[in-house]
């Protein structure tokens, strides 16, 4: 059985950039759903590196594939995961 991996005690995700915001809201939502990147991977289309890469802001990925991520966690249309994304931000911050 795959579980989420946890961020790390005490350890914050950095929101700083764009790629930061989408990675911290897709790990939250991951997490969220106790679904492992394996599976999430998976599903998107992508390689579990290539998505642990994309949770920690690493990664420039396409716009199909973030699409496709931000569709499966059912956060369509976009502007709906770009505010819940920001929302995280805002309460990390207060």
């Amino acid at each position: 059985m795959l579980v989420p991996k946890p961020i790390g005690a005490g350890k914050k995700r950095k929101s700083d950039t764009p790629r930061e915001l989408f990675g911290t809201a897709v790990t939250t939502l991951r997490i969220a759903r106790a679904a492992s990147q394996s599976v999430v991977a998976a599903k998107v289309g992508c390689d579990e590196y290539y998505l642990r890469n994309i949770e920690q802001g690493k990664e420039n990925l396409s716009f199909d594939l973030m699409y496709a991520i931000i569709a499966y966690y059912d956060m369509l249309p976009l502007s709906r995961f770009w505010a819940y994304a920001e929302k995280l931000t805002a309460a990390a911050s207060s």
